[in-house]
């Protein structure tokens, strides 16, 4: 059956109306401390406690906020949730990510939040309960514990003596691929959407890769399911020495599009590519939701920009705490 978008693109462009445009978020980055930074957020209608003057509270009060939009953009999703898992599911990997990259290297567990998300699935009390672990072996269990889709796949890789970090995240990513696929079965744009997104995390992992020795076989690290970027593109690429002459391969691949750009441009600095491609998307998607306003575009372009916000806000937290204010807020911000 064709899914209707009408009722939750109207929702979307709503909750998009509360979202920092540039200006506000060059304010932000301006404040002289983090107290004045805690006022001005509130003023915002973020939701900072009062007397919340650490980075680490105000990284927490905008995870809660990003996750209360979330929560309610899920609620008027009704059954449409899973046809979206390329936008919740999105946020849980990163989540998966971030929390076994933090249990492998023995990070503080704040650290391994800094920036993530909580989603229906994984809400804030759960990414805490992980981010607690002490070894990537008890956050598989836990997540098996919790019957999460990712749990299969994790559980063997992570009870090694020596977890793989780069073997645990191709297996979260997969999985990803995988479920966000199949869900946008039907919805032409969904389809396109998750084929691209797949196509950048292909993109990024090659350029990653790119002149690095590693035993690891290129072609195990390739993602099924994308639409551009073939495997021979992407062997191809991480044979280069450097990682600006495997952008430049790799932007072939995106010939006629706003990442072809973002990976000519590319450096060593995957965030950075990551940040220039979100801004990329996002601007191409506020094109499709001209061109086709009836169909999931308004849902998708929101997500993204709740997404971009969330980096960008992190970011100034702590180039105010860092006393740099306005000198390490980049010039084009990803959810500008």
């Amino acid at each position: 059956m064709t899914k209707r978008w009408e009722d939750l693109n109207a929702r979307a462009r709503g909750l998009g109306t509360h979202l920092l445009d540039r200006n506000a978020l060059v304010d932000l980055a301006a404040q002289p401390d983090v107290r004045a930074l805690a006022n001005a957020l509130g003023s915002e209608g973020l939701l900072v406690e009062p007397g919340a003057a650490t980075p680490e509270a105000l990284e927490l009060a905008i995870r809660r906020s990003g996750a209360a939009a979330l929560r309610l953009l899920a609620r008027w999703c009704g059954r449409r949730t899973n046809v979206l898992a390329v936008l919740f599911e999105d946020e849980d990997r990163r989540s998966l990510r971030a929390v076994l990259r933090g249990a492998v290297q023995h990070a503080p567990a704040e650290a391994r939040l800094a920036g993530l998300l909580p989603t229906p699935e994984l809400p804030e009390r759960a990414l805490g309960e992980l981010a607690a672990q002490p070894t990537a072996a008890r956050v598989a269990a836990l997540l098996a514990a919790w019957h999460n889709a990712y749990a299969p796949t994790l559980v063997p890789l992570a009870r090694a003596a020596l977890p793989d970090l780069l073997q645990l995240e191709l297996a979260i990513n997969r999985t990803f691929a995988a479920r966000a696929t199949s869900a946008a079965r039907g919805t032409q744009l969904l389809k396109a959407f998750v084929a691209e997104t797949i196509d950048i995390e292909n993109a990024v992992t090659a350029l990653a890769l790119a002149g690095h020795t590693s035993d690891m076989i290129p072609r195990d690290a390739f993602l099924s399911g994308g639409a551009r970027l073939t495997i021979a593109d992407f062997e191809r690429a991480v044979e280069r020495g450097n990682a600006g002459d495997a952008g430049i391969m790799l932007a072939a691949a995106f010939a006629g599009t706003r990442l072809a750009r973002v990976f000519e441009r590319a450096g060593a600095d995957v965030a950075s590519v990551e940040t220039a491609a979100l801004h990329a998307r996002i601007e191409a998607l506020k094109h499709v939701v001209r061109t086709q306003p009836l169909g999931p575009a308004p849902v998708l372009l929101y997500a993204q920009r709740l997404r971009a916000q969330t980096m960008d806000l992190q970011r100034i937290i702590w180039s105010v705490a860092l006393g740099a204010g306005t000198d390490r807020v980049p010039p084009q911000l990803a959810s500008a």
